[in-house]
């Protein structure tokens, strides 16, 4: 049996009782970086064999998996969520599969799944992009595929290049709203709202890792729907609170109309 353990994306509270006792029962583990997952089997005090597979590896090591798992179970994770997805282990999943295999799912953590529930647009529907190229001519290739997507949009950054995909976003659509959650589940968690054209300032010594969630492109009217200052105000009172300042109803009441928060701030010092 091939069991596809989804693990913690940061905080190692978030295991399930299931997959503890999974990995503290089989023999075999197979991971991306084995430093990584020593850290958790350690907190679970469970001692399997590791076995390492990664992007990089021959692709001759998943036969020596493969006949591995004719005779023992092992549990297959990644470096943090749910293998198989934007993730090597989908190779070993399929040739697994393909060898007469049992493949078991053990559900849990996702990455792009938290970020989209926090996100607050309309997830029906949603395509994952993955992580975008490192080449800024083919990441401006998905960008713009992302600008016309009529889905919600989900794709990860990496810090060092997360300031040149926002940038690269806001030459076609600074206005459409966006949700980048970073570091979730950890001690610096920032789940943060706004434009993409707003996002550059704030974002000015990224740390960490990002997942990026675009709201689709068919709510691009509704965002450019014109509220008067009036239409404005009156939904700032309904949502403001005693100790609120300014800035921050501000930014729900952006929030709630598909504002950008400079706009809606301006119209709020407007009447004072």
């Amino acid at each position: 049996m091939l069991y596809v353990v989804a693990t913690p994306i940061g905080n190692l509270g978030d295991i399930s009782t299931r997959a503890a006792e999974v990995i503290r029962s089989v023999p075999v583990v197979i991971a991306e970086d084995t430093r990584v997952t020593r850290k958790l089997t350690s907190s679970l005090d469970s001692s399997p064999r590791f076995l390492s597979y990664h992007r990089h590896s021959a692709k001759s090591k998943l036969d020596s998996i493969v006949e591995l798992l004719a005779t023992s179970d092992a549990a297959l994770v990644s470096d943090a969520g749910t293998p198989g997805v934007n993730d090597p282990g989908a190779d070993i999943v399929a040739r697994a599969a393909a060898a007469g295999i049992a493949v078991s799912p053990l559900p849990g953590p996702s990455s792009i799944i938290a970020a989209l529930s926090v996100s607050g647009f309309n997830c029906d529907r949603f395509t994952s992009y993955g992580y975008l190229p490192a080449s800024r001519t083919k990441r401006r290739r998905h960008l713009q595929e992302i600008a016309v997507c009529d889905n919600v949009a989900v794709f990860f950054e990496a810090p060092h290049r997360v300031r040149d995909a926002l940038g690269d976003m806001a030459e076609t659509i600074p206005e459409r709203r966006i949700v980048v959650c970073r570091e979730m589940t950890k001690i610096h968690e920032e789940i943060w709202r706004g434009t993409v054209g707003e996002s550059e300032s704030h974002f000015v010594s990224p740390r960490g890792e990002f997942v990026i969630v675009v709201a689709p492109a068919e709510t691009a009217s509704q965002e450019s729907h014109t509220y008067s200052d009036v239409e404005i105000a009156a939904v700032a009172d309904t949502l403001r609170t005693e100790g609120m300042s300014t800035r921050e109803l501000a930014s729900l009441t952006a929030e709630r109309l598909g504002l950008s928060r400079r706009d809606v701030y301006q119209a709020l010092i407007s009447r004072e």
